[in-house]
């Protein structure tokens, strides 16, 4: 009966703890999750017009165009977003410049996100350059994706992303290799 009784208090106690994955947790990593999310909303109410290269293996296509899922095509740079609770002793953190982030992750990790660096305008303290390395490998797939975006002032006072590409390759064990890339250029 004593068991019983234990593991009931045991079970409430439980229950009321604070969920892990709290929004208002403090960050451990540069919040590019957060940063992502505000150019999203930025880019949707504006429709900037956008030039665009994508590239598969050899075929090449250009368009510019102002019809853009935003929250598609930068949804790459969310999944870079270090401040996991699970990631939080991941990386190795180090600031080259002072006004430059970067996360490397550990020899002991299996994360795909492999390094992460932003690196913040000194003015505005918004950043200037996100890039990220994703690498992914099991016995049937391999994958690489290397992220870059840049973000500058606009005449009319807002940050904005200027430009991006996301490039790398996927290799199933069965086919060979294909490349891609995408560069965006927002006017």
């Amino acid at each position: 009966m004593r068991i019983l009784l234990l593991l009931i208090v045991l079970l409430i106690s439980l229950g009321s703890c604070q969920n892990p994955t709290d929004t208002n947790a403090p960050k451990n990593y540069y919040d590019v999750k957060g940063f992502i999310e505000t150019q999203i909303k930025e880019l949707e109410k504006r429709k900037p017009l956008v030039n665009k290269e994508m590239t598969l293996g050899d075929a090449t296509d250009t368009k510019s165009t102002t019809d853009i899922n935003w929250a598609k095509e930068l949804d790459l740079f969310i999944q870079t977003d270090l401040n996991k609770q699970a990631f939080q002793l991941s990386y190795e953190v180090s600031h080259p410049t002072h006004n430059t982030h970067l996360y490397l992750l550990k020899s002991s990790e299996k994360l795909s996100v492999k390094s992460l660096k932003i690196v913040v305008d000194e003015r505005f303290q918004q950043p200037n350059l996100i890039e990220a390395l994703f690498q992914e490998e099991n016995k049937l797939y391999d994958s690489e994706k290397t992220l870059s975006l840049t973000c500058t002032m606009r005449p009319e006072g807002v940050w904005l992303v200027k430009s991006y590409t996301i490039s790398g390759f996927q290799h199933l064990t069965l086919t060979d290799k294909k490349r891609f890339s995408v560069k965006g250029t927002v006017q």
